[in-house]
Formats: C-alpha cells, structure tokens, sequence
C-alpha cells in the first residue's frame, strides 16, 4: 500500500512539473485567452487548414501586428511587420526551423531547409555555387524545353477551360527534376518513374494531413495508421529512386563521361549540368557524404517543385483576369522577340521588367510560403521585449504583404508598384524569406516563372473562366488556392 502511495506521488509530482510554467515576458502581449494549464489549446481543436488561415487572419485583425498563443507551456509569437521580421528574419543565431518542420526529417534529412548550426552553414556554402549565373544558363536550357512542351500540352486544350495547378505541377516537377538530378521524368515511361512521380506528389499531402491533425504528431501511432504506412511506403519508393540516380550518375562520371560545367560533347555543344553534379563534385573534394547528397536532392525535389507551381496558377490566373496587364506583357516580349519564335536568352530574360513586377506583384498577394517559423535557441531583444529562449516566432508573411502603410490599396493587383520606385522597407516584401537563411534557389525560381510565362504569353491569350473570381485559400506549409483555378488559353494567331 505504502509503495502505491509513493508511485501516485511521484506521479502527480511529474505531472504538476510537466505543467508548471515559469513566467515569460510573451505574456504581456494580447492573444486569445489563455486559461489555466491548457493556455488557447481549445481553440485550434479540429481546425482544418482553411478554418486555421482563417482562425489567425482573425486574431491578426484583433490584436494587431504581435500576438501570443499559448498553447499548455508553449508560447508562439505571431508578428506581421517589417521591423520585427526584419529582427527575426536578419537574426545569425536564431535560424532553426519551428517544431512543425520535423515531420519533414523522414523524408529530407538534415538537408538545406531543416539542418541547422555548422552543418547548415557548409551545407550553405557547398550549395551557393549551385545557383552561380553561369550555371543558371545551363539551367535555361532545360526550362525553356519544359516550357515548350507545356505551351504544346496546352495547345491540346484547343481554348477550353485548364484546372491549372495539375498541369503546372506537372511542368514544375519534370523542371526540377531534370536540373536537380539530370533525370527527365516525362520522357522516361518506366514503372519506376510513374511510381516516383506519384510518391513525389502524395507525400507531401500526406505531411500536410498529419500536420494538421494533433492526433498524428506522435510517431508511434503515425507509424501503426494506414496514413503513415502510406506515407513510408512513399518515402520508400522516393529515397530508393534518387539513391539509384545517383548510384548512376556516379558510374557515369566513374567511366570518364565528364559533367562539368565547362565539358563539351563531340560537336562543341555544353553539355548540360545538374545539381547533382555539383554535389558530386563536392563529395569528391569530401565535403559533404553520400547520405548529404541524398539528403539536398530531396530537398530540391520539395521546394523546387510544389512552391513555384503554386506562384505560376496564382500567376496565371491575375494575368487572365486583367486585360491590360496582359496586353503590356505581349507588348514588352514583342519588343524583345518581335514575330521571331526563337527562344529567349538569359539576356532576354533579364529585360523582361514588367513580367517580373507581374511575378513579384502576384509573391506579394500570394506569397507561396505564407508564414515562416523559428525556434528561438538564444535569447534575443524586440525592442524592449526580451523573446526567452525556446520560444517560437512566427512571421506572418501573407499579412506583411498586406500592410496599407507599405501598399497602397493593398488586395489590389497592380505590378506598377515594383516598376516604381524603391520598397519603403527591405523587409516589407520577403516572399523567398530574407537574412542568412533566405531561399537559396530565388534566382532559379525568378527564371523559371519568366521564362514559362513569356513562353505561355506569347502563345496565348488568356481568359478567366468567371471575371472576378478568386478562391478562397487555405495555408498549409504552402499558400493554396481551396477550389481549382480554372483559365482558358486561346491560340494568338501567327503573322
């Protein structure tokens, strides 16, 4: 009996230590009501995605540009200005990923998005090369072959409605499969492809469900559900696939086929580099391992995929609901190409101006990552409010983008705003992040929208199936569109 007694008080001695909260300068900040123990927690119980968007776009309204939930012991800080993001975001130290982030381990490892400390920042400087701009022309050239091949699927349409974001993800996943790994998934009709290709596009579906239902954070039951087998059987078909491409790229340059950026076939022509290459290169040099490597390309395949996808049918669909914006895009490629069908440069490119502020108009309303999360690992100032240590901060960078004092009239779709003039804040448009830890791969992403939008523009002229429309969105890791985005692209007649 005397031994019973002792367990339960041991046992309610963890418990009331689990739940004992220390006090936490967060607390003076407003925020949904925080009730003894379980702090807010009711209030996120069964959201979906688009009723959690929609929870935060509230309390952002509410309580303004800082707020705190807590959650039991868990603080989070929620910000959506530019000073504040600007100290979070430029922060050396404080550059590890929020807890939500972990589910991504299984599949991406310690690569570029979720390592941190020294390893991020090898990893950082390995990979910088990566996005050189004498290797982004390589890259061209297999964008601008991805792009072609998506103007003549279009062309089968023959002017009927396109449910875009199917279509896009196909282009975006073939566009970065063949630069990230030199492997052309629309070409190879392999079962092993086909598997790849659908695991590639179900798993991060099956991330996204977990993450939005508590009940599947933990591993063990994730693991022993029908979801999670799924998803290791994803994950097994993904890693099996790029550890082969490898393996083969391996042997390739084993043999004496040389990948570098400066090698040339029989005929003086470039031949065409992959990532992979580089991180073959550096493997060579042992500055990063088989498992590293591993590791960056699937993280490439992640967020050099969904992300740019989601920026293009966001893209699309303002150039088709707005006339005008349209009718200067053809005239500035007009300008550049004249009635020639030659394929654009990267100097062509580069004079694409107004195609950019459309691109950059749409980040802002539609950024494709809405929020950015850290945990807090050293204790920093915000002005005078001390942020402890194991804290989380999350910058809301769907409503930064929205603020009236950085945007005038700010829901409205006007590309002229980044034609004219400077941004009255560095840090009041961050759709690629900023700091130490922003988007490595912006550049790459800038050269893919243009050129596949001045490819489909020159082609087409677009049309919204209802003038006006627009969906109701919902944020998970990304910024999604809730109902398919439907536009029409009509064949512009050759001269």
């Amino acid at each position: 009996m005397i031994w019973t007694v002792v367990v339960l008080i041991i046992f309610i001695f963890l418990i009331w230590k689990a739940l004992e909260d220390e006090e936490n300068p967060l607390d003076s900040l407003p925020g949904p009501e925080r009730k003894p123990i379980i702090g807010a927690a009711l209030r996120f119980v069964n959201l979906n995605t688009r009723e959690m968007f929609i929870k935060l776009r509230e309390y952002h309204a509410m309580y303004g540009n800082r707020f705190v939930v807590k959650i039991f012991k868990r603080r989070v800080l929620h910000l959506s200005n530019e000073k504040d993001a600007e100290v979070v975001l430029s922060h050396s130290k404080n550059i590890k990923k929020s807890k939500g982030y972990t589910f991504l381990s299984p599949w991406l490892g310690s690569g570029l998005l979720l390592s941190t400390g020294f390893k991020w920042h090898s990893r950082r400087k390995i990979l910088t090369p990566t996005f050189h701009f004498n290797i982004l022309k390589s890259f061209l050239e297999i964008i601008k072959d991805k792009s072609c091949d998506l103007v003549k699927r279009l062309e089968e349409y023959r002017g009927e409605e396109v449910d875009l974001m199917p279509v896009i993800s196909d282009f975006t996943l073939y566009t970065i499969c063949e630069t990230a790994m030199g492997t052309q998934l629309d070409s190879d009709k392999s079962a092993e492809t086909k598997e790849y290709k659908m695991a590639i596009l179900q798993i991060a579906s099956l991330l996204l469900n977990r993450l939005t239902k508590v009940w599947l954070h933990n591993d063990l039951i994730f693991d022993q559900l029908t979801v999670g087998r799924k998803f290791q059987k994803c994950l097994k078909q993904v890693h099996s696939f790029a550890h082969n491409v490898i393996v083969e790229r391996k042997r390739q340059r084993a043999s004496g086929r040389d990948y570098s950026v400066v090698a040339e076939d029989v005929f003086g022509r470039k031949k065409r580099l992959a990532m992979l290459d580089l991180l073959l290169e550096a493997e060579e040099k042992n500055e990063i391992d088989f498992e590293g490597i591993m590791d960056e390309v699937n993280t490439f395949m992640f967020e050099g995929h969904d992300t740019t996808a989601v920026a293009l049918t966001f893209s699309l669909m303002l150039v088709a609901e707005d006339d005008q914006v349209q009718d200067r895009i053809y005239k500035e490629l007009q300008g550049i190409f004249g009635d020639s069908d030659r394929r654009p440069t990267i100097s062509d490119v580069a004079e694409m101006k107004y195609l950019e502020a459309v691109v950059k108009e749409t980040l802002r309303l539609y950024p494709s990552v809405p929020f950015i999360a850290r945990e807090i690992t050293e204790d920093f100032m915000l002005d005078d409010l001390n942020i402890k240590k194991g804290s989380e901060v999350v910058v809301h960078i769907y409503d930064l983008h929205r603020r009236k004092e950085l945007f005038a009239d700010p829901e409205k779709f006007q590309p002229d705003r980044f034609l004219n003039g400077e941004l009255k804040h560095p840090y009041s448009f961050v759709p690629f992040s900023a700091g130490p830890r922003n988007c490595i791969g912006q550049r790459f992403a800038m050269l893919e929208m243009k050129c596949v939008l001045s490819e489909i523009c020159r082609s087409f002229r677009l049309e919204p199936r209802t003038k006006g429309w627009r969906p109701t969105l919902v944020a998970e890791m990304l910024l999604r569109p809730n109902e398919p985005i439907h536009v029409k692209f009509i064949k512009r007649k050759q001269s």
